[in-house]
């Protein structure tokens, strides 16, 4: 019977400090650091950010053409982005674009898409558009690293490009 209650109150005993927590302290507010940067089901558009690009998810917009993503790149970060170090560096006067699928081309006649100041408004604009045509093409599970684009400034093409070209 001693040996019952012995054990019986042991028992008790383990199961209260098992209960009372694992000994970590209570601490203030922790910094989480950038939000994640995975690939997303929403639309995103790439800004620049630094010397290098940053995709922003823009989850309450849907578009219905391809056209439609240059126009949202357009419209600048927002002040959120902005104080985040967010900018944007395309400039384009008239524009449209052409083909499907895979491959897409960017007709932006006057643009520059040639010299080495252009890879980071060329990478914004190659990721935004491929992002986009996989969003306008989710049911074909179109990825956007499988997009093609080339750049015509009415003079030449450059690409095609994958945005894989231009992250990190």
């Amino acid at each position: 019977m001693m040996t019952r209650l012995r054990t019986a109150t042991g028992a008790v005993a383990l199961a209260l400090a098992a209960t009372a927590g694992c000994g970590v302290q209570p601490t203030g507010v922790v910094d989480g650091g950038e939000p994640a940067s995975g690939l997303t089901k929403d639309l995103r558009i790439y800004y620049v950010r630094g010397s290098g690009l940053q995709g922003v998810t823009r989850p309450d917009v849907s578009i219905k053409e391809l056209g439609a993503v240059l126009k949202l790149l357009a419209q600048e970060p927002t002040r959120a982005e902005e104080e985040r170090g967010l900018t944007n560096l395309v400039r384009l006067g008239s524009y449209w674009t052409t083909g499907g699928g895979h491959r897409i081309t960017l007709h932006a006649p006057g643009a520059s898409f040639t010299t080495e100041r252009d890879r980071l408004p060329n990478g914004q604009l190659v990721c935004s558009l491929a992002r986009a045509q996989s969003y306008l093409h989710r049911k074909e599970a179109i990825r956007p690293d499988d997009v093609r684009v080339s750049l015509d400034d009415g003079e030449r093409t450059s690409g095609p490009y994958q945005c894989s070209q231009f992250l990190g």
